[in-house]
This record gives C-alpha cells, structure tokens and sequence, in this order.
C-alpha cells in the first residue's frame, strides 16, 4: 500500500481516489428578485443545477430567496463567505442552518476557533429546524488572487498553492466537509487532506469564454480531470442566448462523455470474456433461443479496473439522468456488489432486491432500509427484455418508494425491453449497449464486417434470427 502520510503527519488522500461529483453549481449574481426568478425559471430542467445565492442576492432580497429555491426543487449553495469573531459567526451559522440548504461557506483566514464555532452553530441550526445540516466549505484563496496579490498586498511570503493548501489543512483538522479553491490546486489539497474531503472550484470557462475578472481559471473538462467535485459557473450560462443549453453542455463536459464511458465498458466486457461474439456458432438461452452473444457479467467482480470503470460510468450515469437520488438498489445477484460500489460512489444508502420474499423469517424481499417517498435507482448488471428487473421495480414501489429510473451495465436493445418498460411507466438506462459491442468488436477485429452484419440481424428480430439457426452449445445462465 502506498505511504500518503504528508508533511503534518496525518493521511492524505491518494491522488487516484474515487471523486463523488455534484451537479454544477449556477451562480445566480443579480441583485433583484425578478431577475433571480427569470433565471430559476430558465433552469427549471429534469437533471437540476444547485443554485449558488452569493451576497449581492441575498443581501439585496434576503432569505425568502432561499426558500423560493428550494421550493422549486433546487438545492441551495449559500455563497456568504462568514469571516468574524467566533461567537458572532457561530449565532450567524445558527440561523443560516435553520434554512435547510445544502452548502454554506465561511473564510479559512478566519482561524481554527472561527471555523469550529461556524460549523457547531450550522449544525445546531439546522437540528432546531429538523432538517440536514448544511455542508461546510471554506474559502482558501479566492480565484481573482494571484501570487502578485499575495506577495505585494497580503503580504503572504509563501507560493500560492502552498497557502491554499496550508487553509485546506486547517479545514479538514476543524471538520469541515470542504474548500473552495481553484481546480488548478485540487492535487495538492489531496495530498493534505482526508479522503472525501470536497473541493469545490469556481474560476470556470468554457473554452473561447474571457476570463473576466477571474485569474486561475480551467474549463469544466479540466476541472473534471483535475479531481473537482463541483464546479461554480455563472456568466458562461446566466449570460447565455441559451441558458438550458449552455448548462447542459458545460454538465456533460464535466461530469463525463457517456459515448466515451460506453465505448470503455464494452473493451473492457470484450476482454475479459464476459461478452462473447460468435454468429457461426450460436449459443442457447434458458428461454431456447439461439443467440449470436453470451454475456456474463458476473465476471467483471474479478477485475478490479474493469470493476471501477463500470461503477465510475454507472455514477456519472445516474446523475446526468436522474439527478439526486436518495437510495441505490441492486438486484439479486448480480446487480447487489455495482449496486454497493455504485452507493459508496455517490454516498447513498444501499438496499438489495430478492426475485421473491423469502420463505422463512421475516418475509422479506427487500434487505436493508427503505422509506416511503425516496427515490431510488435501480441497478442490474444487464437486460435482456427487462422481464426480471421490473419486478424488483414493483417491489420497491410496493414499499411506497418512487423508482426514478434503472441502470445496468450493459443491455441487449431488443424491442421488447423498448416495450415493456414504456408500458411500465419506467425509465431505462445502461453503460453500453449491443450496438456499441459490435462497432467495438468489429474494430478489434473480433468479427469480421460480415459477421457484424449479421449479428446485428440478431438483435432486429432475436426469434426470426434463432429459427433460421442450428442449436448450438451453451445456455445463457
């Protein structure tokens, strides 16, 4: 195992761990209310942004804009940046965490008491008001700071990134869920921090955007590469002819290409034989359907980078698609060990589904714990015609919880799944698809052009492709 020990002598968190990505944060910074309802409403899209209140908003209408936001479903980054005496930052962190947002932010300059104060009154607020308490993040060095400014106006005799570094330090040490910082010094926090500590980064344009009044900026991709785990964007979208668009895109860009992830998962599934392509020789389903394709996933346990590129695309997935989700489920068996990694990923509880109640004890279909009203994701490891996991659907709904969507690794596009689960009233997704794995095989010269031909025949009409074939060796398990 490798040494992260850092220079303070606690455990830093390794430059290749897992990052947990937020949606984008939209910077709403205008002063008055109609223009702030104006641009609620030009985001009012499925997949969400949380919206940053910074000063200028807050101050100029106060609070009811909070709850104006939160009642149209958005979560809230309340961008005030407290820096006082302690007890006056603690009463000020008692009220902001009685608001129920999801993030607030406080300065590191501020010192250990300051922050430890700021972050016992968010949490006593926010216990008042029953509610979650608020993540909080602390500002490091702002992105309009340079090392000019540092040297010659701080006064700071120390390189910018190890001052950014130093308060991040001193964060984590006090508790915090966080900083916001640059992206550019994202690595460098790693190095000082715990794993899961959350780096937050503004300074982001997109390509061909001016830098404006910011200095240390980065594009959403470079964010993403870099290790963000939200990103703060403003006039690139608030400004923009497009609004929804311009989101839209910048969130793709950051939290991930799908083609890229689906392309990944189907070289990945092609390597190590858990999908096998063979038209000359056709395989046998349970079902006695002859089929050019055998697909076990229950392989991909046994690799451990397979195993991480799933679960890393699975969770980009889940939250380009469904947002945030409040339980990830997995189905019995072999959707139950993506399911857990794809919970720790994103941070969520974690049930597993039965294909029937048990015979003995307590009856139960569903382990673990689910309450009425969450919203739940979920996850197998491939679909065939969606017969299987639509009854682990119906009993999560019959728990009164609502079912967002599914995901699997990989899913063979019949029509019939198209049919079944349009009839269900379920939305589907998965990592790479039958189309994907032929295009793939075809260019490893797995299968020869012909043979893609015909395996995409298969897929048009699975029964008419498996009369027209001998039986052959295998059954699908």
């Amino acid at each position: 195992m490798t040494d992260n020990t850092n220079m303070n002598g606690t455990q830093g968190a390794t430059l290749s761990e897992k990052v947990t990505q937020y949606d984008p944060i939209v910077a709403i910074d205008v002063a008055s209310e109609d223009e702030a309802l104006r641009l609620m409403g030009s985001l009012e899209v499925k997949n969400k942004p949380i919206l940053k209140i910074g000063m200028e908003l807050y101050y100029g209408v106060g609070k009811e804009m909070v709850r104006e936001a939160k009642d149209r479903g958005f979560r809230v980054f309340l961008d005030l940046k407290l820096y006082d005496i302690p007890n006056t930052v603690r009463r000020a962190m008692t009220a902001i965490g009685r608001l129920g947002v999801d993030f607030v932010t406080i300065h590191a300059a501020g010192g250990s008491e300051m922050l430890r104060a700021g972050l016992e009154g968010l949490r006593q607020g926010a216990g008042e008001a029953g509610v979650e308490p608020a993540k909080l993040l602390a500002i490091t060095q702002l992105t309009s700071i340079d090392e000019t400014i540092l040297r010659d106006q701080q006064h700071v005799d120390i390189p910018l990134i190890e001052s950014v570094a130093d308060y991040a330090h001193l964060a984590d040490e006090c508790g915090l869920a966080g900083v916001v910082c640059s992206a550019k010094e994202v690595r460098a926090i790693r190095e000082v921090t715990r794993p899961g500590f959350l780096c937050v980064t503004p300074g982001i344009r997109p390509s061909g955007w001016a830098k404006d009044d910011q200095r240390r900026v980065v594009t959403p991709q470079a964010a993403r590469e870099l290790g963000a785990n939200a990103i703060v964007v403003g006039r690139p979208i608030t400004r923009a002819a497009d609004p929804v668009a311009a989101y839209e895109t910048i969130r793709d860009e950051f939290l991930g290409d799908s083609r890229q992830d689906a392309r990944r998962v189907a070289a990945d599934l092609l390597s190590i034989h858990a999908v096998t392509l063979s038209p000359s020789e056709p395989f046998t389903w349970a079902s006695g359907m002859h089929t050019p394709i055998y697909c076990d996933n229950r392989l991909t346990i046994s690799y451990p980078q397979v195993r991480q590129d799933i679960h890393t695309a699975m969770s980009r997935l889940i939250r380009r698609e469904f947002g945030d989700v409040d339980v990830i489920a997995g189905t019995a068996t072999a959707g139950i060990p993506h399911a857990a990694w794809v919970a720790e990923d994103l941070g969520k509880p974690m049930i597993y589904v039965r294909s029937k109640p048990k015979d003995h004890g307590k009856g139960r279909q569903i382990e673990g714990v689910l309450r009425k009203g969450q919203r739940v994701v979920v996850i197998d490891d491939l679909v065939s015609t969606g017969g299987s996991v639509l009854k682990a659907v119906k009993a999560v709904q019959a728990e009164g919880a609502q079912v967002a969507g599914v995901v699997s690794i990989f899913s063979y596009q019949l029509p019939q799944a198209d049919t079944n689960f349009s009839q269900a009233g379920v939305t589907y997704k998965y990592v790479t698809g039958y189309s994907t794995m032929i295009a793939e095989a075809e260019e490893r010269g797995l299968v020869s052009h012909e043979e893609a031909l015909t395996l995409h025949e298969w897929r048009k009409d699975p029964w008419a492709w498996s009369d027209a074939h001998a039986p052959a060796t295998g059954t699908q398990q």
